[in-house]
Parts: C-alpha cells; sequence; structure tokens
C-alpha cells in the first residue's frame, strides 16, 4: 500500500498544482484560476499531457512575485 502525501497544517508546499495553486492565491474555483493564467497569475512552471492527463504545477515563489512584487523580490516570472 502507498504511503499518502500530507501537507502538515499550515504549511505549503514549494510547487503548487491546480487546486493548491487557485487557494493559496485565493481564486473561488481552479476554473477562475486558470481563466486568469497568463494574465494575472503567471504560467505554469511545468505543463505537460493534455485532457485528463494533463499536469500543471506552479512555483509558490512566483505566485508570490505576482501577489506582491516588491516584498518576493522582483517582477512575475514566467509571462
Amino acid at each position: 500500500m502507498a504511503k499518502e502525501a500530507v501537507i502538515p497544517t499550515g504549511c505549503w508546499p514549494a510547487v503548487l498544482r491546480d487546486e493548491l495553486a487557485a487557494a493559496y492565491v485565493g481564486e473561488k474555483t481552479v476554473d477562475a484560476f486558470i481563466g486568469r493564467v497568463g494574465t494575472v497569475w503567471p504560467k505554469p512552471f511545468i505543463e505537460t499531457g493534455s485532457g485528463k492527463g494533463k499536469f500543471r504545477v506552479w512555483r509558490k515563489s512566483d505566485l508570490d512575485k505576482a501577489i506582491d512584487p516588491k516584498s518576493a523580490g522582483g517582477e512575475p516570472a514566467g509571462w
């Protein structure tokens, strides 16, 4: 039996899949988040596959730069 991956309470991983990235930036839905990728939010750090096999991840640090570029150390990345 595979061991389940768990994020400790109060922690955010350095790399976030769709659901966590949307939650991290405060979007109400994943669809709302994806709809703003490339304009408000940076493009994914990794994007592979298609359809139901699509795999996308964002760096938490890139999202931090989009939220507050000055406090995160520079300009938003990946746009």
